[in-house]
């Protein structure tokens, strides 16, 4: 008794202790930061042709986009497939529509996909970062 044992496995961790088991689904912070990381060298030089952090340029700039309303950024010109779209940037959101934004919003002038899914968890680590 008083003996404890943590494993960790796939970002989370399990400890037992007294026959008892508490489980952690959250990435340590070293893997959260190695994951926001990746995320800034793919945004960089996957949608930084287009887009900025903070300021406009082709595509509306993301910094607060994680939780915001589609189509608010102030003086950006949206297509009417993305204006008609609504909602909210959630994290899930984000994911769909780098994967296939034609699928979410057709006629929008995004048309890059980011086909990897853990590609896509990274910049949208990323993204949450812009505040």
């Amino acid at each position: 008794m008083g003996r404890s044992l943590t494993l960790v496995a796939a970002g989370g961790a399990v400890a037992i202790a007294a026959g008892v088991a508490l489980v952690s689904f959250a990435p340590p912070a070293s893997a959260q930061a190695a994951l926001v990381a990746q995320g800034q060298k793919l945004y960089q030089t996957q949608c930084g042709i287009c887009h900025a952090p903070a300021q406009n340029k082709i595509g509306p700039m993301h910094k607060g986009i994680v939780n915001r309303a589609v189509a608010t950024v102030p003086g950006f010109r949206y297509s009417a497939a993305l204006k008609k779209l609504g909602g909210t940037w959630t994290p899930a959101r984000l994911d769909t529509w780098l994967a296939n934004p034609q699928a979410m919003a057709k006629g929008s002038t995004m048309v890059l996909r980011v086909n990897d899914p853990n590609q896509r968890k990274a910049i949208i680590a990323y993204l949450a970062t812009l505040k």
